[in-house]
């Protein structure tokens, strides 16, 4: 048979057809796949440093407690932990009851138990390990529970996009967001984080949101209020997507909508309710009080938000490590003239996220790939993205769709290697540089140089809302500091002594000369540790 009549084969066109028909199913199922075949390659699930770590180990806590050990009471729970849990989980003793508690609440904890009661009561006997709650099974009953909320999210992403977009479009965007941005991290090796968890549920309320409004039948109504409640309880941050009932279509109808059905928002509100009724019980529990501020020092400091840092810094800029979400600004004009009610929807929750993201404390939050809690709204952000894609194929242009196509794919290539390089240690987790950034860029080895050019973040400054202090160095400037120090450590000492031994004798008379250099050497001491603290200031 010759080729060319291949072209001509009515089955093949049939198959053809059905495949642009169902591409953005297609391109889903093949991302998912992606991401199941990446994590059963690196099997993390049996290395100690994956999956049940850092806050993932204080959203867990409540569902081991309840599948594993059957009791509430975390204090007991965690004497009876594995050694290596005990030694990196931080619960806190409230002062009044000496009850224990972890510092998160327990909506991620709600997401996992199902999983956790599956690895508990099936895979632990099938595979021959520790019924522990933290031994292999765990860990990947966990990341399974990861990939089901993956596919779920993009599942509802999708349906979403085909309201508006072609399948085409709406198969580039699937791309862009699983593969194109920090989200490819938050499966592939920090999995549990909660991250993916809010994305789908937060792009799943979205779309029973808009259906509500077309139809607010009673099952869509508490669906609504119970899917909101899981938001807020994974990440209480997030009751901001609240915003989501009063923008998108016009404010005043709105209100009358609501007014009109006052006793569903009541039933919704219920349904909140209900979702956060174990959560306010543990702390009444807890503490004798309802609600419990579980953060200590920790806290917003909303007059001092450090939005360029946020989008832009090299420590953990959003745009700088998710380039490709310039796409999501390049959107919003054209979102304003062709989908006015996803405007608004899209710029207000940008606006919110980005705000309250950068006035938290930590605005780098902790060790991460780029800005992680904007992943939570990529459901929603890709709507924009979606919307440059339609703009540019409304022109008909092979050529510039190609281009785009290639530029898309390169950042989705660089996307890619980051996240490899994060992983391998190339980019850090907390400290990089303009410098250290460059230096190991597109490198697939550690670079002479790195290093020394990282900055760790003043956390002490940080929880007073005091950020780049005169004592965050690079660490090339500290091997220095500490260099010079230990030179002069001796003759300070020695002059501190002196300095000392004046002041003693002056005050102590005719004290023993042995106890009076015991005291003096234990007060230079002092003194020269406030001396070098003043010195790591001031550098």
């Amino acid at each position: 048979m010759k080729i060319s009549n291949l072209f001509h084969n009515p089955g093949l066109k049939r198959l053809f057809r059905i495949f642009l028909r169902k591409l953005s199913l297609i391109t889903l199922w093949l991302i998912f796949s992606g991401a199941a075949i990446y994590n059963i390659q690196n099997q993390d699930w049996h290395k100690p440093i994956r999956l049940i770590k850092d806050d993932v180990q204080d959203y867990y806590i409540y569902a081991s407690a309840i599948v594993v050990y059957k009791d509430y009471n975390l204090g007991q729970v965690y004497q009876q932990l594995p050694n290596e849990v005990k030694s990196n989980l931080g619960l806190f003793k409230n002062e009044k009851t000496n009850r224990s508690y972890p510092k998160m609440t327990m909506g991620m904890a709600a997401l996992y138990l199902p999983f956790t009661a599956f690895a508990h009561y099936v895979l632990v006997p099938l595979m021959g390990y520790p019924a522990d709650g933290y031994s292999p099974p765990y860990k990947l009953a966990l990341l399974i529970s990861a990939l089901c909320f993956f596919f779920f999210g993009l599942w509802q992403l999708r349906k979403i996009l085909l309201k508006y977009f072609s399948e085409n479009i709406t198969a580039l965007t699937l791309i862009v967001i699983a593969f194109g941005t920090n989200i490819t991290w938050y499966i592939s090796s920090e999995a549990t984080m909660s991250h993916v968890y809010s994305f789908a549920l937060v792009t799943f309320f979205y779309r029973m949101l808009e259906r509500w409004f077309e139809k607010p039948g009673i099952g869509l109504t508490a669906l609504n209020g119970f899917v909101f409640g899981l938001i807020v309880l994974v990440r209480p941050s997030n009751i901001m997507f609240v915003v989501l009932f009063f923008v998108g279509g016009n404010f005043v109808e709105r209100i009358k909508f609501f007014l009109n059905n006052y006793w569903k928002l009541m039933l919704m509100i219920l349904a909140f309710l209900i979702v956060w009724t174990p959560q306010l019980l543990f702390w009444k529990w807890v503490s004798g009080d309802w609600f419990l501020y579980s953060y200590g020092k920790e806290g917003f400091f909303w007059n001092n938000p450090q939005i360029f840092s946020s989008l832009f810094s090299y420590r953990k800029g959003w745009l700088v490590y998710t380039p490709l979400m310039v796409l999501l600004f390049v959107g919003l004009p054209v979102l304003w003239i062709k989908y006015r009610g996803l405007f608004w929807q899209v710029i207000t929750v940008l606006v919110l996220a980005t705000y309250i993201n950068s006035s938290w404390w930590c605005w780098w939050f902790g060790g991460s790939f780029g800005n992680r809690p904007f992943i939570d709204a990529y459901g929603i952000y890709a709507i924009a993205i979606a919307a440059v894609f339609h703009f540019v194929d409304s022109y008909k242009k092979w050529l510039l769709s190609a281009a785009g196509v290639v530029v898309i794919a390169s950042f989705v290539c660089l996307n890619l290697f980051q996240t490899w390089q994060y992983r391998m240690g190339m980019i850090h987790y907390v400290s990089e540089t303009r410098e250290s950034y460059w230096i190991n860029f597109l490198e697939t080895n550690l670079q002479p140089g790195y290093y020394e050019n990282l900055v760790f973040p003043d956390h002490e400054a940080g929880l007073v809302g005091y950020y780049y202090p005169p004592g965050e160095t690079i660490v090339a400037d500290r091997i220095k500091m500490k260099a010079k120090l230990e030179q002069l450590e001796p003759y300070l000492l020695e002059r501190f002594k002196k300095e000392q031994l004046k002041r003693l004798s002056f005050v102590s008379g005719a004290e023993q000369q042995n106890d009076l250099d015991s005291l003096a050497s234990i007060e230079a001491r002092k003194d020269f540790n406030a001396y070098t603290s003043r010195q790591k200031l001031n550098w």
